[in-house]
């Protein structure tokens, strides 16, 4: 059996990490009318004369009549629909094939229009690519400055450790050495007060002055 608590369930919180992709600026409305899908309705011709009719419900059978049947199929909606997927086909063949003709066929007026619409198109490019290598540039930068401060911050954290560690080595040295010193002095001493009490005990009794002979 699995144990049951009613205890909340304790989310670890994630760490943001730097993805690395640069956001690029924000465009202006100038910018967005001219990225648009090409070509532009400026170039094509006129071709508002191609209706489109709505998409037929294949399982929808045209008012009055009523569907019968949930499997009822008619071959007449599906008809519809690919004569409009084929008239859908022809409009954009009819509106992309317009554009670049006039390129090499259409009148001067048109010719310069063309080519106008590409110069601005690659001056926006160029304006947007020297934009976004500014705030890529930018951002290079405070990143730059961040390590610096980082690198900055882990030098003098370690300097800080590394006096305190050499502080600290030196005070167990000290330590070390005066309790050493300590002990040497200590058994000096004992060591003359042995040999006093010897010297005491041989003055007295020079033959025996460790009592070991009786």
């Amino acid at each position: 059996m699995t144990s049951t608590t009613h205890l909340p369930r304790i989310t670890p919180a994630s760490t943001p990490l730097p993805t690395g992709v640069t956001q690029p600026p924000p465009r202006s409305q100038s910018a967005t009318a001219i990225y648009v899908p090409y070509p532009p309705k400026e170039l094509t011709s006129a071709i508002d004369f191609i209706r489109i009719p709505k998409r037929v419900n294949p399982l929808a059978p045209p008012p009055p009549r009523r569907r019968i049947n949930w499997t009822w199929e008619t071959t007449d909606q599906h008809y519809e629909n690919e004569k409009r997927s084929l008239l859908m086909q022809k409009r954009e063949h009819t509106r992309y094939h317009s554009a670049w003709g006039k390129a090499f066929y259409g009148a001067p007026a048109e010719k310069e229009a063309y080519r106008r619409h590409f110069r601005e198109v690659l001056k926006q490019q160029m304006s947007d690519k020297s934009a976004m290598e500014k705030v890529e540039f930018q951002q290079k930068t405070v990143e730059t400055q961040q390590a610096i401060e980082y690198d900055r911050h882990c030098r003098q954290s370690d300097a800080t450790e590394y006096h305190n560690k050499h502080s600290y080595l030196m005070q167990y040295r000290d330590t070390n050495k005066q309790q050493m010193e300590d002990r040497w002095a200590t058994n000096r001493y004992n060591r003359e007060l042995e040999n006093r009490i010897d010297r005491e005990r041989l003055r007295y009794n020079p033959i025996n002055w460790s009592c070991s002979l009786k």
